[in-house]
């Protein structure tokens, strides 16, 4: 898979409400979301170091000026624009990587279907989704 549709998977994982799971369908969940953030690690650091480097000179004390006149808001929000450009341009080829996800004990069928109970908002079209992306199989 790609990384942005690892850091896709990440997020919608990372972001269920676990009550209505058992205990067993919480640690098969874990287990998948530690493998993906150790998947997704080279990408975390990559996207930190570029938004440290790549940080525009005066950016730092605008952005923590309570109160900006008008002409320093303009220049802010350009200073914003061309860093989120800049940071953007250096982490595509990251984003277009191939990554391998490897989790030691993958989630059952079972398991994976319990998942949409904790989320009312996921389609059909989400689970074959991520199931697909996460290599579960009904065997």
């Amino acid at each position: 898979m790609k990384m942005y549709e690892l850091l896709n998977v990440s997020d919608q994982l990372n972001s269920l409400p676990l009550g209505k799971l058992t205990i067993a369908q919480r640690a098969a969940l874990t287990r998948t979301i530690c493998a993906i953030s150790q998947a997704r690690k080279p990408f975390d650091e990559a996207l930190k170091e570029a938004r440290e480097k790549l940080k525009p000179e005066g950016f730092d004390d605008l952005a923590g000026k309570g109160s900006r006149t008008p002409d320093e808001e303009a220049q802010y929000k350009l200073l914003v624009d061309e860093y989120n450009e800049a940071v953007r341009t250096a982490i595509q080829p990251n984003l277009d990587a191939e990554v391998t996800l490897t989790v030691a004990k993958p989630m059952t069928m079972e398991e994976f279907l319990a998942l949409p109970d904790c989320a009312p908002d996921w389609t059909a079209g989400h689970i074959v989704y991520l199931q697909d992306l996460l290599g579960i199989t009904g065997e």
